[in-house]
């Protein structure tokens, strides 16, 4: 059972410690970091146990479990005195990932650090047992131990590991709201399209800067996409040449609330099962009622015959997208290619093409209106036989 330990690398981390960065304090961030990097038991100088603090761990049950406050004078025990534990800075911003690779294989002897820790001050160690032991009275306390953790990593020169691209100390108020302005520049996912990372996203972190000061949850946010898209598409069935532009933008609207729901949910830890469920069901109600509206706007039986067709086949390329395997983006690989043209950027030019028909050329929608119908079916069809190619590889 890997135990890791909190502490502070100078004075001015106190406070720090308590600062928010999108949401949520640079503590909680740290102990989220160190739970989902491995630790399964975090030593917290009850010092740090500051308003907020609780309120912020109560909706985080399994950190709940993995936290012991450590008052002062508190006698040194398991996990933290059974070999190597992790001393993580408690005023730091980082990526759970920098924590996993830290821990994902044995440390030598000496212990192991986070490279781009190792001359910061606040170095990210996995420390031998003597010198926990030799701190423990200052760690339980919440005194400064960062001169003492440099100096040790400068004379007994642990194996450096890297980690992942982000590790930043917070010491004042300008590197905190740096650091919060790195945060949200990560934000995306390896899904994005041109039109999310040109429009979706630029807009979106506005809208999530404002929600993580908020008690709104991720799932509030993805209803309120329903909604605007519900609007979408009620414009969007038997449209007139304005309705199909309001289709547009109120689409857009939706994609780009649809993206802070997931935003929210990352910066302050909130993902679930439930919530990706529920978003993917929201995004695929929405697309597939687009669909059968612009077959109703193009008419007639035909039009809505081939809205229905193309309904399904969304339906069906929504599911069979799940499953494909994970691979590299486009020119790669088949399965990268499928998934990079199921992404919005087609979506969005299908939308603008039906507002551009319905007002200068309505013959010209029931073509469109095959054309989507035609593509999704055969966009379903590749998926499957990419999900049949791979698992043939996989069981070869």
């Amino acid at each position: 059972m890997v135990g890791a330990l909190l502490y502070l690398p100078d004075p001015g981390s106190r406070s720090l410690a308590s600062r928010v960065v999108a949401g949520r304090s640079l503590l909680v961030r740290a102990l989220v970091a160190a739970l989902r990097g491995g630790a399964a038991v975090i030593g917290v100088p009850a010092t740090l146990k500051e308003a907020g603090v609780d309120r912020a761990v109560s909706h985080l049950p399994a950190l709940a479990q993995a936290i012991r406050w450590l008052e002062p004078g508190r006698a040194l025990d398991e996990p933290f005195s059974n070999g190597l534990c992790l001393l993580l800075p408690a005023a730091v911003l980082l990526e759970t990932r920098s924590v996993q690779l830290l821990l994902a294989s044995p440390a030598p002897p000496r212990g192991a650090c986070l490279a781009a820790s190792a001359a910061s001050g606040a170095p990210l160690l996995v420390a031998p047992a003597s010198l926990v032991a030799a701190l423990w009275k200052s760690l339980g306390a919440g005194d400064p131990v960062g001169r003492e953790l440099a100096r040790y990593v400068e004379d007994c020169r642990p194996e450096l590991r890297d980690g992942a691209a982000l590790f930043e100390p917070i010491r004042s108020e300008t590197d905190r709201r740096r650091a919060e302005e790195r945060l949200f520049r990560m934000l995306g996912t390896s899904l994005d399209g041109w039109v999310d990372e040109q429009l979706n996203r630029r807009c979106s972190r506005w809208l999530t800067r404002l929600l993580v000061r908020t008690s709104a949850t991720p799932n509030q946010v993805s209803l309120a996409s329903l909604a605007v898209g519900s609007g979408a598409i009620w414009a969007c069935w038997q449209a007139t040449p304005e309705s199909a532009a309001w289709t547009v933008v109120l689409y857009a609207l939706a994609s780009i609330i649809d993206h802070s729901d997931g935003e929210v949910a990352r910066l302050t830890f909130q993902e679930s099962t439930f919530g990706a469920h529920l978003d993917w069901s929201i995004d695929t109600l929405i697309h597939t009622a687009l669909v059968l509206g612009i077959g109703v706007t193009a008419g007639g039986r035909l039009g809505l015959t081939v809205g229905i067709l193309g309904a399904i086949g969304v339906l069906l390329s929504a599911i069979m997208a799940r499953h494909l395997p994970q691979e590299p983006g486009v020119g790669a690989t088949v399965g990268g290619v499928l998934r990079n043209l199921g992404n919005r950027d087609f979506f969005y030019l299908l939308l603008v093409a039906f507002a551009v028909f319905r007002w200068l050329a309505p013959p010209l929608l029931a073509g469109l209106a095959v054309l989507i119908a035609a593509g999704s079916q055969l966009y379903w069809i590749g998926c499957v036989a990419r999900i049949t190619a791979a698992r043939r590889t996989a069981t070869g």
